[in-house]
């Protein structure tokens, strides 16, 4: 009776795969791709708008895996990651005094509880995978996909423009107007507003993916880390898509 029972454990643990049919799951996302710097003038030069960069973008995602087709695996995963930067308007000095700047302030947030622009990518994966089996708890894994992205805009010059083209600098209210700060959340005001409007920039793509799998068995609980590479999406020019990597663990049948 007990070999019995030895052989039976070592048959389930023997055929049990990662994943072996279905999970879900949350993790830890980062970009390492980085939001290039934009400066441009408005006004024939009276005006200087200045976007700084923005290294990596950070967040979270959930993830949902099918194991149980023949040959190859499926899974589904959406994630949304952010980073924020700065970006300042450069004005002439109003008479007797220095030049003026002020930072563009757009109450407007995505995963962060911050005033300053943020650029966030929503992205939305189906890959399809090939496993190996190599033993029965680890499955690495590599395979290809499609991909759909939604980020939002990039406050630069150009998104600013409209905004400050209106704005007569030969006026002296106008120049005590900025002298005294009032001007920046007028800007700061109206960018959020298009912020709001313009909505996502959406386009599709694709990637290729490379990761391992973890789950003891029996026990309902598992892990997972996996490499993307992304192309396509339709993205900001100035974004340069790095890695991708996905961190996280969670419930397997």
């Amino acid at each position: 009776m007990k070999k019995f029972l030895f052989a039976a454990t070592f048959a389930l643990f023997a055929s049990t795969q990662a994943f072996a049919i279905i999970g879900v799951g949350a993790h830890y996302f980062m970009n390492t791709g980085s939001l290039g710097a934009n400066s441009g003038d408005i006004q024939d030069g009276k005006i200087t708008v200045k976007q700084e960069s923005a290294d990596g973008l950070q967040g979270l995602g959930f993830k949902l895996w099918i194991d149980f087709f023949p040959v190859i695996d499926i899974e589904g995963t959406f994630n949304i990651a952010a980073s924020r930067y700065k970006t300042t308007l450069f004005f002439p000095a109003p008479i007797g005094k220095v030049p003026l700047s002020f930072p563009v302030e757009a109450p407007y947030s995505m995963l962060f509880d911050d005033a300053s622009p943020i650029y966030g990518v929503a992205t939305g994966d189906i890959s399809v995978t090939y496993p190996f089996d190599i033993v029965p708890i680890i499955t690495p894994y590599i395979g290809v996909g499609f991909s759909y992205f939604a980020s939002t805009a990039v406050v630069d010059a150009g998104f600013v423009k409209e905004f400050v083209n209106d704005l007569d600098l030969s006026d002296p209210a106008a120049l005590a107007a900025l002298a005294d700060g009032g001007i920046s959340k007028i800007i700061g005001d109206k960018v959020a507003e298009k912020i709001e409007k313009t909505g996502y920039e959406t386009g599709m793509g694709g990637h290729i993916i490379a990761g391992v799998r973890l789950k003891l068995p029996i026990i309902p609980i598992a892990a997972y880390a996996n490499c993307k590479r992304y192309f396509g999406g339709n993205l900001s020019s100035r974004f340069n898509q790095g890695f991708a990597f996905e961190i996280g663990g969670g419930f397997a049948l």
